[in-house]
């Protein structure tokens, strides 16, 4: 029989495993185009921040440079931008 001191000691214990999250695919600052989802008319967007994934996927905050617009993206959803693609 094991004492609560024990108990308590393996809680701990317990409580400090590391749970691996999914890795982000677009490191921030990459030109990716968006190709599900709202439409966005022409153009690419920069990576300016990597969110939580809500259930549907990691989520990326997204930014056209050309008109500054800002978006949330889905990782599903975007594409890397080669360099021969302006």
């Amino acid at each position: 029989m094991s004492n609560d001191n024990e108990n308590a000691a393996r809680a701990r214990h317990q409580a400090h495993r590391i749970i691996s999250r999914p890795a982000h695919k677009f490191p921030i600052g990459v030109r990716v185009i968006q190709r599900f989802g709202a439409p966005t008319g022409m153009g690419s967007f920069h990576i300016t921040r990597h969110l939580p994934d809500d259930g549907a996927g990691l989520q990326y905050r997204v930014k056209r440079e050309s008109d500054g617009q800002e978006r949330v993206a889905i990782e599903s959803s975007l594409e890397l931008v080669r360099r021969d693609d302006n």
